[in-house]
């Protein structure tokens, strides 16, 4: 019996090698987003075969005539705005192919998730090109949010018109509370724009970047200021602090996406709080991305 004994002791062992090694080379396992962001998670457009969202209020892409937006159908009629399988940060990703088509894609603003008072929230995404070859002459916005214009009560990111392209955020309250004597836009000193610039930003066509801000405190009853925070690759660019009074009819904001872009763009998400810092990194250090 005792040959028998070794026999079984070997197969055990041999088996035990050799589940080891399957779960050693087995492909990795990635874990969701914790779950403290998924609960504040209320808009995700990962353009994981879809143009359409997979959270949100309406999940439709549109697409509108003009920035006039006076005519938006749902669906994309744009020829130059198409998935790219594959080829997003995680998946599929938004490609912008040119820049010449007047119309405008874009989601219902009822995503962002408004609040007429105590107002917060975080707004993330990847873009990929070379800003200072890839773009056409003239300001570039990849995302534009407002229920009216660039400059009166609108968030958006953007590529300047001169080269080197600088980045910049801009955070406008509504048009007659940031610039109250209606001064020509020329005559304002960039220090004093609603903006947060970034010189010689990481941008490029080789890799993906993470773009991402944070609006805290905007809509308070005593007027109190508000905080902006534009961060790149989990890292802090700089804030805007002031009272910001945004006052949107939500059935008229819409989410613009890439107004004269040229270029990919991924995984559009949108929380109903600003994250923390150490919650931006975790969501650019995400291995599979917000999709849970």
């Amino acid at each position: 019996m005792r040959p028998v004994h070794r026999l079984s002791s070997s197969l055990a062992h041999a088996c035990s090698l050799i589940a080891v090694t399957l779960i050693t080379h087995a492909a990795p396992l990635h874990a969701g987003p914790p779950e403290s962001l998924q609960k504040n998670l209320i808009f995700l457009a990962p353009f994981d075969g879809s143009l359409d969202a997979t959270i949100g209020q309406d999940k439709r892409i549109h697409t509108a005539e003009n920035l006039e937006r006076k005519v938006v159908t749902p669906g994309n009629s744009r020829t130059d705005v198409t998935l790219a399988p594959q080829a997003g940060r995680y998946g599929g990703a938004l490609r912008f192919t040119t820049s010449e088509s007047p119309k405008v894609t874009l989601f219902k603003g009822v995503n962002a998730g408004y609040s007429a008072s105590n107002w917060s929230g975080t707004v993330s995404f990847w873009l990929k090109l070379t800003p200072d070859q890839d773009l056409k002459p003239g300001y570039c916005d990849p995302i534009q949010i407002t229920d009216k214009t660039w400059n009166d009560a609108s968030f958006f990111v953007d590529f300047d018109k001169d080269l080197p392209r600088v980045f910049r955020l801009g955070v406008f309250s509504n048009y007659k509370s940031w610039n109250p004597a209606d001064t020509a836009w020329e005559k304002i000193e960039p220090k004093d724009r609603p903006m947060v610039p970034v010189p010689m930003p990481p941008f490029s066509r080789d890799r993906w970047t993470h773009v991402a801000w944070t609006f805290n405190n905007f809509n308070t009853a005593k007027n109190s200021p508000g905080t902006a925070t534009l961060y790149l690759n989990g890292k802090s660019q700089g804030s805007l602090k002031s009272p910001m009074n945004f006052t949107w009819d939500p059935a008229r904001a819409v989410i613009m996406l890439g107004i004269a872009y040229t270029g990919d763009f991924d995984e559009l998400a949108i929380f109903n709080r600003a994250l923390s810092d150490s919650e931006i990194t975790t969501v650019y250090e995400l291995p599979a991305g917000l999709t849970p």
